[in-house]
């Protein structure tokens, strides 16, 4: 293994909101080839720390400061909101020193932005997780800024492999999947959800209908990821005058695969538009 290995590395968190924290339960519960060392964390909502306070997890130490995550850490992954960014990376830029690297996870935040305010030669990569982090399946997007290396990014997929799949990706395309995964696993919960309820208008408690049209999303999954596509399971599952055909007739009636469409292409529009406006601000 390349000699930058997450094993033994101290680790920041720079907010714990709903992905920072995922990514650090997802970090604890990972078995094997994962963070061993400490993992340094600060929110500026004293509330999202609490329950990582008084010893209830000796491999989290909560800091005072932003700053102190820096100075404690090899590897900093930054968690804040886009309108956060500046701010908190100025406070920490004195701090990214000796081959440091941050990790941003921002949304519509570029790396040229980060770097910038971190200072000349500093490296960065940039990352678009989901919160499915929380259960090691988080969905991760991944690129590298101008003064990271192969070794960063190797360091860097590491850290988020212990939380899930990872991909390599061209900076201009971390928008689009900020749409189809970043917002995407809440489009998932409510087609879930949705499928749910009709179990409960037909007749069936709601736990147990929910909890067989999540079995019956991940199914669907792993058949797809073990090569089966899409239209192979609909010709599948649907026999002529049978059920699945006429469900499938009620949902392109609905309008539900072009209401999914355009959730994903409203979804990226907004991460464009954040991009947008994080690039203003460079350029001012």
């Amino acid at each position: 293994m390349n000699e930058r290995t997450v094993k033994g590395k101290r680790i920041g968190i720079i907010g714990v909101g709903n992905i920072g924290a995922s990514i650090l339960r997802g970090l604890l519960a990972a078995d094997g080839g994962g963070v061993s060392g400490k993992i340094f964390i600060h929110d500026v909502k004293k509330e999202n720390l609490e329950s990582f306070e008084g010893g209830r997890e000796s491999r989290v130490a909560v800091c005072e400061s932003n700053e102190e995550v820096a100075k404690k850490s090899d590897a900093i992954i930054l968690a804040v909101k886009p309108t956060d960014v500046h701010g908190v990376v100025e406070e920490i830029a004195p701090f990214i020193n000796g081959g440091k690297m941050v990790v941003s996870v921002a949304a519509g935040v570029p790396t040229s932005a980060i770097e910038r305010d971190l200072g000349e030669g500093k490296k960065v990569i940039r990352v678009m997780p989901n919160i499915g982090a929380r259960v090691g399946e988080s969905v991760t997007a991944m690129c590298r800024g101008t003064y990271a290396g192969e070794e960063d990014e190797v360091l860097a997929k590491e850290l988020l492999g212990a939380v899930g799949a990872v991909y390599s990706v061209k900076e201009r395309d971390i928008d689009v999947i900020t749409g189809l995964s970043g917002s995407g696993i809440a489009f998932f919960a409510a087609v879930i959800e949705a499928m749910a309820e009709g179990g409960v208008y037909e007749g069936l408690p709601y736990d147990l209908s929910l909890a067989i049209s999540a079995r019956t999303a991940l199914g669907a999954a792993k058949m797809i990821l073990a090569g089966d596509e899409p239209s192979t399971i609909k010709h599948m599952t649907a026999s002529p005058g049978g059920t699945t055909i006429r469900g499938l007739y009620a949902m392109d009636a609905g309008g539900v695969k072009a209401g999914i469409i355009e959730a994903v292409s409203e979804a990226t529009k907004r991460a464009r538009e954040i991009s947008g406006e994080a690039q203003q601000k460079i350029n001012r």
